[in-house]
């Protein structure tokens, strides 16, 4: 799957206008996405049209990043709990479940709270061990990370959605604004070009928004909630 990190507009040095870009990783356009994940949409020459790309990028970059934070939390919880990388969220917390209960004399007292999208990690001692600390920590941050996929997707759907939906009416404008031939149909070129790539940020978005719902479903479960009645 394509990791994308950071939005920007390509241009040939006639076409560049300033948009704002993460400096901290270059763009390079290398197929649909660059080597380093950016998102590359090319310039049409309608400032409308391109804050509306560049609109899209920012809010898909933001995604991906929170996507990204998701995973790496998940991924360090399943490290302080000792479990294998393919582990499931559901293992981990049986795990330190487990350990912990043999530490307190068999009482359960590590449990998974739900409250509406947020999760957290309960620890009922007085004294809580580093390891089920760093467990809170990374539970929080994966809390934190999940409600901030979902709350990106139905922006960023809807905003792909009308721009999908009004392709031959961007042709149009691009057209007028460029009475020159070659430029209407370079510009053309560069719409149907950045069209296929935001049709791939708009897949790869419900992919980010389904994990972050499997991940709501699981922790309603271990919290002992009905998984059916989770988002």
């Amino acid at each position: 799957m394509p990791i994308l990190c950071c939005c920007c507009l390509s241009s040939s040095p006639e076409e560049r206008e300033p948009l704002p870009v993460n400096t901290r990783q270059p763009c390079r356009n290398i197929g649909v996405f660059s080597k380093e994940g950016t998102l590359m949409l090319k310039l049409v020459n309608v400032r409308a049209i391109d804050t509306h790309f560049s609109d899209i990028a920012k809010t898909f970059n933001k995604q991906h990043n929170d996507h990204s934070a998701m995973m790496r939390a998940a991924q360090k919880l399943k490290e302080v709990s000792g479990c294998a990388p393919t582990a499931s969220l559901t293992a981990c917390i049986e795990t330190m479940q487990q350990e912990h209960g043999k530490q307190t004399k068999g009482a359960c007292t590590v449990q998974v709270h739900v409250e509406g999208y947020s999760f957290f990690l309960l620890v009922k001692d007085k004294k809580v061990p580093d390891k089920l600390k760093q467990a809170q920590q990374q539970v929080g941050e994966l809390s934190r990370s999940t409600k901030r996929v979902l709350a990106r997707k139905t922006r960023l759907q809807e905003m792909i959605r009308s721009l999908l939906q009004s392709q031959a009416q961007l042709e149009e404008r691009i057209k007028t604004a460029n009475p020159e031939y070659l430029d209407q149909v370079r510009l053309e070129g560069n719409l149907r070009e950045n069209i296929e790539k935001i049709s791939l940020a708009k897949e790869l978005s419900e992919q980010y928004d389904e994990a972050a719902r499997s991940i709501l479903r699981e922790m309603a479960q271990l919290a002992g909630l009905n998984p059916e009645g989770a988002p």
